[in-house]
């Protein structure tokens, strides 16, 4: 009889260790979950050039994008970038607080299926300092958020920049920015003197770092704690977030 209850105990725990555990299935399956029916956004080809009021305008298909720095009457400091299309003008304006918060040259991406434009900005700084993402969408120019990165130290002084390396992707109503995680840093804490540039979520997968926006739940404008502010420049205007910059 004993020998017979220590069999069955026996098989009892074999069948047990064969069983799959549950937990670390649904984990693996919560990670890819993100990057799952992914729509990878086509890169527009544009010209860029360079004249003396901006420090730069990029001549796109459908319509043209530059910057202007104004120094404002209050003393402050503000970027205005102005889309010019077809049928339309618009415009951003950008209250900065130093000269590393200037954008430089976008990156321009277009949606064959929901046919919006997503406009990825670098930052001008010491180290190719973080990123700025718009949304073109309903004739409406919509701030989806910011993130600091900097080249990895073996990286710094080389060729490679954003183009070369970006994906945008859609997925549902949601954007992600995907780079090759080797060559940036990451961890975002390694730079809390910039505590406004932490926008959206972030996730790893198979060596890629993952960047991901909600295009539902946006506003025309955002206002930080620290006094800075963007947004769509008539929108803001005309709904008295700010006044006239003159």
């Amino acid at each position: 009889m004993m020998k017979l209850f220590l069999m069955l105990f026996v098989l009892i725990l074999v069948a047990c260790s064969d069983k799959p555990r549950e937990t670390s299935t649904s984990e693996v399956s919560s990670k890819s979950n993100n990057t799952k029916n992914l729509l990878q956004l086509t890169k527009i080809n544009c010209d860029e050039e360079s004249t003396e009021s901006t420090n730069y305008t990029l001549n796109c298909k459908n319509f043209t994008v530059s910057n202007t720095l104004i120094e404002g009457s209050d003393q402050n400091r503000y970027e205005l970038i102005t889309f010019v299309f077809n049928d339309i003008e618009k415009a951003i304006i950008r209250k900065i607080n130093n000269e590393d918060l200037e954008t430089s040259s976008p990156i321009v991406y277009f949606s064959n299926t929901s046919k919006n434009y997503i406009i990825f900005f670098p930052i001008n700084g010491e180290n190719h300092f973080g990123w700025k993402l718009y949304l073109y969408k309903n004739k409406v120019l919509y701030p989806l958020g910011q993130r600091v990165l900097y080249w990895k130290p073996d990286y710094e002084e080389s060729n490679i920049n954003y183009s070369d390396i970006l994906k945008i992707y859609e997925t549902g109503d949601n954007i992600l920015v995907e780079i090759p995680s080797k060559y940036i840093i990451k961890n975002d804490n390694d730079y809390k003197n910039y505590p406004n540039y932490l926008d959206g979520k972030y996730y790893e997968k198979e060596e890629k770092s993952y960047f991901e926006f909600s295009m539902s739940k946006i506003e025309y404008y955002k206002k930080y704690k620290n006094g800075l502010f963007e947004g769509d420049y008539n929108k803001m205007i005309n709904n008295k977030i700010i006044d006239l910059i003159k």
